[in-house]
């Protein structure tokens, strides 16, 4: 009983991470590329999870599953399907189309009474009907593939913005280390530079190691650190 007792508490506070083993995250994007703030984000987990994307990102704790996540904001959707198969971060960023549910839905009823209307007469007007219905459903098609293609490509442009935001922190970082070793009196340990710089320790490594592939620096094994100094 005492075991149970102690066993009990314990499940109890891992019960949430048991629960939420990933994390889906990610930007909204409208057809420009440019980021759309309010937006209202949706996932059908159980129950369903909703949010007001306040600075256009969003964040959502799932377990285990396979989910459809939806985005509105005035007249753009998006919609994204996702396996979630082990725990971790899954980054999905969402792209807003213009939603043209509404006129499809006027399409479906203008062609249930075209129908009834050319079944009720003789003659060629089945045939006329027939070559509207393939026209139209070739249309849609084309529409379809052209968002297909425009959303892929669109999301291959979102990467390489976002390699390059990285590749502009990371000057930006190694411009601020250097600048930091200067004062320092153009010398100083890989020690000093993590405890004044707020990046992890493998960030600092690759700052070190990037600045030291540029010629920037020179880096000196010192029994269990580095020293830096500036060339």
């Amino acid at each position: 009983m005492k075991f149970r007792a102690l066993i009990l508490p314990i499940l109890l506070i891992l019960a949430p991470s048991m629960v939420f083993a990933a994390s889906i995250e990610g930007t909204i994007y409208d057809i420009e590329l440019n980021t759309v703030k309010n937006a209202v984000v949706e996932i059908d987990t159980t129950p369903k999870q909703s949010f007001v994307s306040k600075n256009s990102t969003y964040f959502f704790d799932v377990p285990v599953g396979e989910y459809n996540i939806t985005a509105k904001h005035g007249q753009g959707v998006a919609e994204e399907s996702v396996i979630i198969k082990d725990d971790g971060s899954y980054n999905i960023d969402l792209i807003l189309f213009p939603d043209f549910s509404e006129e499809v839905e006027l399409l479906d009823e203008s062609d249930l009474n075209i129908g009834t209307s050319y079944t009720e007469e003789p003659g060629y007007s089945w045939y006329y009907f027939l070559g509207f219905l393939v026209v139209l459903v070739i249309l849609i098609a084309v529409i379809l593939g052209y968002k297909k293609k425009l959303e892929s490509k669109l999301k291959e442009e979102i990467n390489e913005i976002k390699e390059i935001k990285k590749e502009e922190d990371l000057e930006k970082d190694l411009k601020e280390l250097v600048a930091f070793i200067k004062k320092e009196g153009g010398r100083t340990t890989q020690k000093n530079i993590r405890k004044n710089f707020p990046q992890s320790e493998a960030k600092v490594s690759l700052m070190v190691s990037e600045l030291e592939h540029k010629g920037k620096i020179k880096k000196i094994k010192k029994g269990r650190g580095n020293i830096i100094t500036l060339r």
